[in-house]
């Protein structure tokens, strides 16, 4: 239902003018409201308490003219200014793209402490003694976003390419991706900040200007002091498991590509739908895996000479 048709009906509804089933159809929206339901700031109220403040008023001069003011009038005149703030809020808030914060989290460590943090997307964080986070009760729709405010804290993302992963650190900068495995160090006593990749791709930024996209095996140090940024080879960085349960094959392509920084093409569209359940780590080469892949597929592949650009086939 448009917003204009929405109010409407509800105009009718405190006119008395509503027919039987218009009246159910507002008493559905009522009882849908929930008694849970948050309401909103006194800045967003401000925004339609205008219009809700017309309508009483005209409710209750057009009831002074007519017998005296029953209860159930009062009743009716209450549900029906709650269906209008919530349902023009509602329609307030698809319009704008507002969503109503959520609650912030702050998780830290002790000295010799180590926590593993679940969030909301299936990600996970896991903490080193004396680290401090701050993240979102469950992340927003288009965004998802957590602060490290001291420490060292290894990140392993879900994958989600309407959604970005932002992780925002002191000094202004802002590590962004979009499913990966990657470590950042980032202690107030020492003068660098380190970003280290383990799989995937990750964009490091100091406010608009980029500093270095990352890839596997890849660490960007940050002197807070200079401003200035080195890019390195890591030799050895922390393994996570490549989990694949009921995957299937162009699923399992995908992340691998996303993973290894690699391409790798399915040679006939039959091969897509093939399932896979195995699990792998990030030690392991690409070549290692699709080798174990085909196995249980009973295909084959090949790649190019510098194993960039691989073949799946028959």
């Amino acid at each position: 239902m448009s917003e204009e048709k929405a109010k409407q009906l509800l105009t009718k509804y405190l006119d008395g003018e509503a027919s039987p089933e218009e009246c159910d159809q507002v008493t559905e929206w009522y009882d849908a409201l929930g008694t849970d339901q948050k309401a909103p700031t006194a800045e967003q109220k401000s925004a339609i308490s205008e219009k809700m403040f017309q309508k009483l008023q005209s409710a209750i001069n057009y009831q002074k003219t007519r017998k005296p003011f029953l209860l159930e009038h009062w009743i009716k005149i209450a549900a029906a200014i709650v269906i209008i703030a919530s349902v023009t809020f509602w329609l307030w808030q698809q319009h704008t793209g507002y969503e109503i914060p959520n609650k912030q989290i702050t998780a830290s460590t002790q000295a010799g402490e180590r926590k593993k943090i679940i969030l909301s997307d299936g990600s996970e964080i896991t903490l080193d003694p004396l680290a401090k986070i701050t993240y979102p009760e469950k992340f927003q729709a288009n965004s998802r976003e957590v602060s490290i405010i001291e420490g060292e804290a290894f990140f392993s993302i879900s994958h989600d390419e309407k959604r970005p992963f932002q992780v925002k650190l002191p000094n202004h900068l802002n590590v962004s991706v979009l499913g990966t495995s990657f470590l950042i160090r980032a202690y107030h006593a020492k003068k660098e900040v380190e970003v280290a990749v383990s799989t995937g791709k990750v964009a490091i930024k100091n406010d608009d200007k980029l500093l270095g996209t990352l890839t596997r095996n890849q660490k960007l140090l940050f002197n807070k002091v200079t401003g200035k940024s080195i890019l390195n080879v890591v030799r050895e960085v922390r393994t996570v498991e490549i989990n694949f349960n009921g995957a299937t094959l162009m699923q399992v392509v995908r992340r691998m590509e996303y993973l290894y920084n690699i391409k790798i093409q399915l040679h006939q569209t039959a091969l897509v739908n093939l399932k896979t359940t195995a699990t792998f780590n990030s030690a392991q080469r690409p070549e290692e895996i699709l080798d174990i892949i085909c196995s249980l597929h009973h295909l084959k592949f090949s790649s190019d000479q510098n194993h960039q650009t691989f073949k799946i086939y028959r």
